[in-house]
């Protein structure tokens, strides 16, 4: 065991949101370049859907931990 908190939920927000905007950028630059990075592109984009999957399931655990009046860790 290492010792580490768990991530706070605000943290996790944070996190994703960046992971997301990151991806975001990586994607406009490989839009650029010539047409053979085209599913390079569409690579990215499929991993922005898995990434937008995560931050919708923690707002949903947000909202299920506001409708039962408890915080989430």
């Amino acid at each position: 065991m290492r010792g580490d908190p768990p991530a706070t939920v605000d943290y996790l927000r944070a996190y994703y949101r960046g992971v997301f905007f990151a991806t975001v950028a990586l994607k406009g630059r490989l839009a650029k370049l010539d047409p053979p990075c085209r599913e390079a592109v569409r690579e990215v984009g499929r991993y922005q859907t898995m990434i937008k999957g995560f931050a919708d399931a923690l707002e949903q655990t947000v909202e299920l931990h506001r409708q039962r009046g408890s915080s989430p860790a």
